[in-house]
Order: structure tokens, then C-alpha cells, then sequence
């Protein structure tokens, strides 16, 4: 796992953590990445989330200030300004930029990634809208999340018939939800939110792309097929009848 350390082209970034709704803020001015301080502890959880919003990572959950032995370049912002627009870049203050052992650090909401979702075992045909799965048949739907923080647990959700409300803690970064006699009440969507705690705090993340099932009977999908076959072949008797 890197600490995330990406320059973001709005000019406001946080840096030093695993995810990049979190961490010490920077601003860019005048071509210059430089820390912002907050000389008068001004900084709270409104100015903040103007930042979280402004990197789309939804709002401030905490706002500190950390004070260490390295002295460098800073920025100074307003806060009232930061409060009032949703470009934090426009409210640096150059005439007070100067050099400071102390940096602002924030940690937003939306900090764990987005999991997926994927279906094994069992699965008996594969189409546009999603997975058939035959009536009976057991099988296994897997939550996974990009590698970032250790531990958390997984939440797998229906939409289903008999809604399905399952929480298994993850293991590798993932959870592997084993589901037995498949019945038509579970067709339906499904998806997984993966939740963890950081920071001293409890976050959850957005819910992974939708999975669709549709429950299908051996007989019934056999007879289909069949038909359809016969139609095939009296089509292209037809045509040959006429053609020649």
C-alpha cells in the first residue's frame, strides 16, 4: 500500500495517507504546492467540508492541526472566504505566507473506495442484463474492495422478493457470501457496501455496481431451447422450399 500523493488539477489536494480524502492539506499558487496552516484555529468542520466537496469526498469528519519539528513554505487561507465559495484555491492570502511547523489535516466522509461485486459457483448462463442461476442450485456472491485500510466487514444487499441483509467481516479485502436453494424470490439486484473504521471513526462506502439475477428451471430453459431449434429448422425449410 503507497500513500496517496496525487496532484490534483483543481489545485487543492490531501497528501500523506491512503486515500485521498484524507490526509494533510496542500494547495497549488503561483505553481507552488504548499501546506495550509491555521495560525488562529479558525479551521472546523464547515470549512472543511468545503475542501471534501471541492475533491468530491462528500464531507469533514475531522479538521486538526498537527505541529511538528519541520519547518517549511505555507499557505494561510481565509476561512470565512473557504465557507463562502466552492473554490478553496481562490482564498489563499499571499501577504501571509510564510514559514511554519504546523500542518491542517482532514479527514472527509467518503473515504473508503467504492467495493465490486462478482458471482461464482453456480452461475448457469451469462447474459446482457446479468446471471441466470438455476432453481435449487447453491451458490456464492463475492464483495471485494481495493486494498487500502485492514480489517472491516462486508454488507451484502437485495433488492430481492425475501430481501437478503448479510454481514461478513472481510478477510483479505473481501467476503465470500454463500447462498443455498435458490428460489425465484431471489431474483433481483444485489450489491455490497463495505464498512470500516479509521481515524476513530466509523465510515462506510458507496455501494458497488448493481449485480442481477434471474432464476431459471432446467426443464423449462431445455423446452426453450428447443422450440426455438425446431423453429430454425422449419425456417430453413421454408426457405429452401422456396428458393428452389
Amino acid at each position: 500500500m503507497s500513500l496517496c500523493l496525487c496532484s490534483d488539477p483543481r489545485g487543492v489536494r490531501l497528501v500523506g495517507q491512503l486515500s485521498r480524502c484524507a490526509g494533510t492539506l496542500e494547495m497549488q499558487h503561483q505553481g507552488q504546492w504548499r501546506p495550509v496552516v491555521d495560525i488562529y484555529k479558525r479551521w472546523d468542520l464547515k470549512s472543511g467540508s468545503a475542501v471534501c466537496q471541492h475533491l468530491d469526498c462528500g464531507s469533514a469528519v475531522s479538521v486538526n492541526t498537527t505541529y511538528d519539528s519541520t519547518s517549511r513554505p505555507v499557505w494561510r487561507v481565509s476561512v470565512p472566504c473557504v465557507k463562502l465559495t466552492s473554490g478553496p484555491r481562490d482564498c489563499v492570502r499571499l501577504e501571509y505566507s510564510y514559514t511554519l511547523s504546523s500542518t491542517l489535516d482532514v479527514v472527509c466522509s467518503d473515504l473508503l473506495p467504492q467495493p465490486n461485486i462478482s458471482l461464482s459457483d453456480g452461475v448457469f448462463e451469462v447474459y446482457q442484463q446479468g446471471f441466470r442461476v438455476l432453481v435449487g442450485s447453491d451458490f456464492t456472491i463475492s464483495c471485494f474492495v481495493q486494498p487500502q485500510y485492514p480489517g472491516g466487514s462486508f454488507q451484502l444487499i437485495s433488492d430481492t422478493k425475501k430481501p437478503l441483509n448479510l454481514t461478513l467481516p472481510a478477510v483479505n479485502h473481501s467476503a465470500h457470501f454463500l447462498l443455498s436453494a435458490m428460489g425465484h424470490a431471489h431474483r433481483g439486484n444485489y450489491t455490497c457496501v463495505y464498512h470500516a473504521d479509521v481515524y476513530n471513526h466509523s465510515f462506510s462506502s458507496s455501494q458497488s455496481p448493481a449485480l442481477y439475477l434471474t432464476i431459471g428451471d432446467l426443464v423449462t430453459n431445455l423446452i426453450i431451447r428447443v422450440v426455438l431449434i425446431v423453429l430454425a429448422l422449419l425456417i430453413f425449410d421454408v426457405c429452401l422450399f422456396f428458393f428452389y
